[in-house]
């Protein structure tokens, strides 16, 4: 990542070594992993599923999840260039999505689309208990009209990052009249 006190590593902040999860930190605080980094055997495809973001309340209305996708994907196009197609699937059920989960997948189809992912599908995955269970996957390919995409909405995502850490601040409290006429300063 590009900012003062993010960064992508493998398990436990250690460096990362390709294959590894992928664990995205702001300063010390985990704010996203992917669980399945997987490598083929010619080592120019990976696949990354079963994303997690922090459950946060606050984190999740930040739009971290899209930020953090977009930040494993650049990290992995930018460190191994032999990669040129990442295949993605997020398919993490999210608390709160209960009969609500067609709108969380064509959301999840949507942040695909925007980084440059090709060949995006919704498609049914049974899951005991759940119906309604979906799979986004698609396939995002090391090209012009990707790299852009995927450049635009890392700025987009980063910007608006930058604004709502910005603006959750604590300001310190300004003295009021009384205290600066104080005499006994």
């Amino acid at each position: 990542m590009t900012f003062q006190h993010q960064q992508l590593t493998g398990p436990h902040g250690s460096p990362y070594v390709l294959g590894q999860r992928i664990e995205v930190y702001d300063g010390a605080t985990l704010i996203g992993r992917v669980q399945s980094v997987t490598v083929s055997a010619e080592r120019d495809e990976v696949r990354l599923e079963n994303f997690l973001t922090t459950d946060f309340a606050d984190f999740r209305a930040r739009a971290l999840p899209k930020l953090v996708l977009a930040e494993v994907v650049s990290f992995i196009a930018e460190r191994y260039p032999s990669v040129h197609a990442i295949g993605i699937e997020l398919s993490r059920d999210i608390e709160g999505y209960e009969g609500r989960e067609a709108t969380l997948a064509s959301a999840r189809a949507d942040i695909l689309q925007s980084i440059g992912t090709d060949g995006v599908r919704i498609s049914p995955k049974p899951h005991a208990g759940q119906a309604g269970h979906f799979a986004v996957t698609g396939v995002w390919r090391y090209d012009k009209a990707s790299v852009a995409a995927l450049g635009a909405v890392l700025e987009a995502q980063r910007a608006a990052y930058r604004e709502r850490m910005a603006a959750e601040s604590p300001v310190p409290p300004r003295p009021t009249l009384r205290q600066l006429l104080r005499k006994d300063r």
